[in-house]
């Protein structure tokens, strides 16, 4: 009989400026609602069996229904007023990768970014080409306005009475910013996924780390698997994801050692904002994180353990 590997995953719906005296305990119950029911999608798929893949992104397409999160429906809005959204997907045990960038209908972008694991051809696809691959590929589509919500448009607005030309990590007003989930299964296989609107106010074309494999979405087998948070250029310029498994294959450090290095000096070095989430080939979990706050939270076969977290006390669910 073949060994199973203990399943496990963890999630996070972003990571800033989020302190308790300015996060209202209605909005927390919805928050870990929410979080709590991203896991436990993800959760039902390991549980009967199937991929690490399939389960990240059965947890991340439930943050991207939320309009809470800055994914999906809550998908922020970008100068002109479009949502732009941007997904990455990556499989430990082969490697290949799905991403996609500044689409405008697709309902669920890491659905497409799935998609694209298996097209030989292509990673990465972005904008009208994007949409239409989508489309010939039977994704549910949506106008633009589908993600339209009262809030993100506020806060459009108010982005821009502070600078026409400025761009806004999502988090600073407390609400959720860009998710990812990743995923060991009874397999041994690891996966991650990561999905975003991108930052408010921002310059439509423009592209972060949650599109990019290695920077915002990382994921192999002998080491770890990685999904990132926080201000996009950064991760890219220090293609953070894939800085941490190579931390653990080349400097033989444990998991928490390289993302705590990671985040905590190389990151905040760099001048960026944010943080990851990792499990790695024994199914160890780690969250490093250099703001306030991350909306995350994990659970874990072996531990019999299921958590979330927003700062470092764990926060009961609202059931």
């Amino acid at each position: 009989m073949t060994k199973q590997t203990p399943y496990a995953l963890c999630i996070h719906g972003g990571a800033g400026v989020i302190t308790e005296e300015n996060l209202s305990e209605s909005e927390k119950k919805l928050i870990i609602n929410d979080l709590k029911n991203s896991i436990d999608k993800g959760e039902a798929v390991l549980a009967k069996g199937g991929t690490a893949i399939e389960a990240v992104c059965a947890a991340v397409v439930a943050l991207e229904n939320s309009i809470h999160f800055n994914a999906g429906k809550g998908a922020v809005y970008s100068r002109s007023g479009k949502h732009l959204l941007e997904a990455s997907i990556m499989n430990g045990e082969t490697l290949e990768a799905g991403a996609v960038a500044n689409s405008q209908k697709i309902k669920n972008p890491v659905l497409f970014a799935k998609t694209l694991l298996f097209n030989k051809d292509i990673v990465m696809i972005s904008g009208e080409a994007a949409d239409q691959l989508a489309r010939e590929t039977g994704h549910e589509m949506v106008e633009n306005n589908y993600f339209d919500t009262i809030f993100r448009k506020e806060q459009l607005e108010e982005a821009k009475k502070i600078s026409e030309t400025s761009t806004f990590l999502d988090h600073t007003n407390l609400k959720m910013g860009t998710v990812g989930a990743v995923a060991i299964d009874q397999y041994g296989n690891i996966a991650a996924a990561t999905s975003t609107g991108g930052m408010t106010n921002k310059l439509d074309g423009r592209i972060g780390d949650s599109a990019i494999i290695g920077s915002g979405t990382y994921a192999k087998n002998q080491t770890c698997g990685v999904s990132c948070t926080g201000v996009g250029e950064f991760f890219i310029r220090g293609t953070v994801a894939s800085r941490i498994s190579n931390m653990m294959e080349f400097g033989n450090m444990t998991l928490n050692e390289a993302t705590t290095i990671t985040i905590k000096e190389y990151l905040t070095d760099l001048g960026g904002d944010g943080g990851v989430i990792a499990i790695d080939k024994n199914g160890g979990i780690s969250f490093s994180y250099n703001s306030e706050g991350m909306y995350r939270g994990y659970v874990s076969q072996k531990n019999k353990e299921k958590k979330v977290f927003i700062w470092d006390k764990e926060e009961e669910f609202n059931l």
